[in-house]
């Protein structure tokens, strides 16, 4: 039991969303309307996508991209220019949380291989701001755009068209950045590719192209949640192990929170008030993100956001993952590895990180305003 609690105890964003559930059903009784609270297509969604996504990361598929990519290069600032930019186009597919848990340790591996472990802090910051305006760009790059995606029904053409902007900038951001930052320091680099188990990945990869096709409502979302089951139960039943169960009751609790919030008209009719205007709900979305975490921000202001502001929610949200670091969930990932391997740089990191962030969000958010 002890181990139970201390489990849950390293997620405290699911225990805040679990305590601010239980105590709004003390406003609102617990009856059969919690049921429309839950928007279940996003938790097979997401349950499908981190199946997939954890076979993935056991078959060292990623790692295998990475090395294939920067054994060609023999300085830093290109070896760094690689992995950063390696991290920003995978999250796109494959959730930006599984690639920074895969690529920053990479990139530790890298620059102590090479003695440049003194620009191992930047690199990992562009990372981290790679991996967040990569993933904004598709619906199962992360999980608010995930339960947005679901939430309004956005065609995907029309999901990505509106977040193409935000991608771009951050490219041309992130890309100039790191080559004005990252000096060209000749190394050397004598790796090898490690192995990847290529039947296990064709497997996984029937799993995932199952999952994305729920995401592009190809296939009905329990038909999908059917098929993984069988398939991983076949192929792999201990990746359900694997799975973010946490993250998944987070979701839950905010489903059974912000629908009770919704039940209460004052407190409806107040934020209704509040969130009436593009320029309003994107501030909104993206100063929330900020100190809640873009994730239940998006599920929280969803609430209240007419159909017709989806758009700067999802934009405001997605640029949100920067500024603070908890700003997005996934930047904790880095911040981690951070506090674990360079503890003496925890400062600069977060300085950097802020400064550069701050910068990104002003120069984005100005060119999304004014395209829009």
């Amino acid at each position: 039991m002890s181990n139970f609690f201390k489990y849950l105890y390293k997620d405290k964003v699911f225990i805040i969303a679990f305590l601010f559930a239980i105590l709004s059903m003390f406003f609102i009784a617990p009856s059969s309307n919690y049921i429309g609270y839950i928007n279940y297509k996003v938790l097979i969604i997401m349950f499908t996508l981190m199946i997939a996504v954890a076979g993935f990361y056991e078959t060292h598929f990623f790692d295998y991209v990475a090395t294939k990519l920067v054994i060609h290069f023999r300085s830093i600032k290109w070896i760094g220019l690689v992995i950063i930019l390696t991290t920003f186009f995978l999250a796109m597919l494959l959730t930006n949380d599984a690639v920074l848990l895969t690529l920053v340790p990479f990139t530790i591996f890298i620059t102590k291989h090479t003695k440049t472990e003194k620009y191992a802090v930047i690199i990992i910051i562009l990372q981290t701001i790679a991996a967040n305006m990569g993933s904004a760009l598709t619906p199962m790059g992360d999980p608010q755009n995930i339960y947005l995606y679901a939430f309004y029904d956005i065609p995907f053409l029309t999901f990505i068209l509106t977040m193409l902007p935000i991608t771009i900038m951050g490219f041309i951001l992130v890309s100039g950045t790191a080559l004005i930052k990252i000096p060209n320091i000749l190394c050397e680099l004598n790796i090898v590719a490690p192995k990847v188990n290529w039947k296990r990945l064709f497997l996984y990869s029937l799993i995932l192209v199952n999952a994305l096709l729920s995401v592009l409502r190809v296939v009905p979302e329990f038909y999908t949640l059917g098929i993984t089951v069988l398939l991983a139960s076949i192929y792999g039943r201990h990746l359900f192990k694997r799975v973010d169960y946490t993250l998944l009751l987070t979701f839950l609790s905010f489903f059974i929170f912000t629908g009770n919030l919704g039940e209460i008209d004052f407190i409806k009719q107040s934020i209704e008030g509040f969130l009436d205007g593009r320029t309003s709900v994107f501030l909104t979305g993206l100063i929330t993100s900020q100190f809640i975490s873009n994730v239940p921000a998006a599920v929280l202001l969803s609430t209240f956001t007419r159909n017709e502001f989806w758009k700067p929610l999802l934009q405001g949200v997605n640029i949100g993952a920067m500024g603070t670091i908890i700003g997005s969930l996934a930047s904790l990932i880095s911040f981690k590895y951070i506090l674990r391997e360079y503890p003496k740089d925890m400062k600069s990191y977060l300085i950097n990180y802020t400064v550069l962030s701050i910068i990104f969000i002003i120069i984005i958010s100005f060119v999304t305003l004014s395209i829009s």
